[in-house]
């Protein structure tokens, strides 16, 4: 099924069908549609239309149900990722609580413990945005005003 999923080749499928049936037309006075048609009229196959139908909605049913599971997947993954980084800054955090407390006990200057402490303000937000996140409604200019380490506007601007 991996040959069908490239439009290319449906168009190109499509093409040879269609150049087949002007070969058998032009060439060899064959007309398979109108045969076939006149086939459906004359025997009173009245109930083809509502199989195809049937069958179309089968397909397109299908099509939605493999869909949501490949949001559904991607959602997954999505929050196993924020999982993730949310662990790693909570992990840094705690580092970083250490260092400020040895820093209080080494006499460091008080203006690198007061950075660092600001930095430990800013992940501790940033955790508990990622915390917050919703994956199927996620707005990116939302994290952008919840977080000041996103900077896209100011990427974007320039």
């Amino acid at each position: 099924m991996k040959f069908f999923n490239n439009n290319l080749s449906i168009k190109i499928i499509f093409l040879i069908g269609a150049l087949t049936v002007l070969f058998l037309n032009h060439a060899l006075n064959i007309y398979p549609f109108r045969e076939l048609f006149r086939y459906l009229v004359d025997t009173e196959y009245y109930w083809l239309v509502p199989t195809f139908t049937i069958i179309f909605i089968g397909f397109l049913l299908f099509y939605i149900s493999m869909r949501k599971k490949v949001v559904n997947g991607k959602i997954e993954m999505f929050n196993a990722t924020i999982r993730t980084v949310q662990d790693v800054l909570q992990n840094s955090y705690s580092s970083l609580q250490l260092l400020i407390l040895d820093m209080k006990d080494e006499n460091v200057d008080p203006v690198i413990v007061h950075k660092t402490e600001k930095n430990l303000e800013e992940m501790h937000k940033a955790i508990k945005t990622l915390a917050g996140i919703d994956p199927e409604n996620i707005k990116l200019e939302e994290l952008n005003k919840k977080l000041s380490i996103i900077r896209m506007r100011d990427t974007v601007t320039k």
